[in-house]
Order: structure tokens, then C-alpha cells, then sequence
């Protein structure tokens, strides 16, 4: 009878101290998963969709020395998934700067999207690193509207490729 007792307690402790095991590793790996969504800066990642739930899917490339984004209308706090078509951004114009919404990426094949939020309305720039290749896009209200704010537009670093050196980018 002591030895039967005996195995039903050892069960009991070794059930005890499983489960134990396993809700510690659950709530790891929830701590775990929680941390890899917030940045450094307490941001929350592009893995987190905007106000409900939607995604603004963009393309990106370059015609005639400008930026394209297609569409270039774009709506505030609505996450937006940018796809750089990497054959038709030559040279330095893969590597894309957006100062407003923090955003800087190179584009290279099977590495060609970035994701940022647009959390101000307005006319905003997007450029190349060194500033050769320039575009514009809006960013609506939440409400649809417009805004009257507009980034300034810098003036460009000179013609890519030109004769007097330009940036050598390929462009």
C-alpha cells in the first residue's frame, strides 16, 4: 500500500512540475514574441497593420530620373507596404530615403520591400541617398482630406552621370 501511495504522489510531483515547465516556456515565449515587435525606440514594427487592419501596397521605381510611387496618394496611420522594382531603380537610386516617416532601405533582388506609417498628412519627398533621384507623394487625411502641409523640396545634388562627374551611380 505505501509503495502504491508512493507512485501516485511521484505522479502527482512530476505532473506538478511539468506543467510548471510548460507555462514557464509559454510565458517566454510570449515575452519573447512581445519584445521582437517593439523597436529600441518603443515603436511598434512594420509587422503591426495600421487602423483596421488595412495595408497600402505600393510600387516604386524611376522614369525619367524621377520616382514613381504607384499610387502616390497614400492615407495617414494605414501601414504601407513600399516594393522597390529593383530593375527599374538604377544605381544609386536603390538606396531610398524618406526623412519623415524614418525610413531608409536599400533595395537589392529578394530584399526589395520596406514598410513604414505615415503618421503626418501632407506633400512629403522621398531621394536617393545622395539626393540624385527625387520624388513626391501625399499622404491624406485619415478623413480622406488634404493637407496644406508640403516638405520642402531640396534642390538636387547634380545630374547622375553627367560630364562633370555626377555621382558615377550607373543612373
Amino acid at each position: 500500500m505505501v509503495d502504491g501511495l508512493w507512485t501516485k504522489e511521484s505522479d502527482l510531483t512530476m505532473k506538478v512540475k511539468r506543467n510548471t515547465i510548460y507555462g514557464v516556456l509559454m510565458l517566454v515565449l510570449i515575452v519573447g514574441a512581445g519584445a521582437m515587435l517593439i523597436k529600441g525606440d518603443g515603436s511598434i514594427t512594420g509587422a503591426v497593420v495600421g487602423v483596421g487592419g488595412e495595408v497600402q501596397n505600393v510600387k516604386l521605381y524611376v522614369l525619367n530620373g524621377n520616382y514613381v510611387l504607384e499610387p502616390s496618394e497614400l492615407k495617414k496611420d494605414v501601414l504601407v507596404r513600399m516594393e522597390g522594382d529593383v530593375d527599374r531603380l538604377p544605381g544609386c537610386s536603390r538606396a531610398v530615403v524618406i526623412p519623415a516617416f524614418r525610413v531608409s532601405k536599400t533595395f537589392y533582388s529578394g530584399d526589395n520591400v520596406v514598410e513604414f506609417m505615415p503618421d503626418e498628412a501632407g506633400e512629403f519627398n522621398i531621394a536617393c541617398s545622395m539626393n540624385m533621384y527625387q520624388g513626391r507623394f501625399s499622404v491624406l487625411e485619415s478623413d480622406g482630406g488634404r493637407s496644406d502641409y508640403a516638405e520642402k523640396v531640396e534642390e538636387k545634388a547634380g545630374s547622375c552621370g553627367a560630364s562633370g562627374g555626377g555621382c558615377g551611380c550607373g543612373g
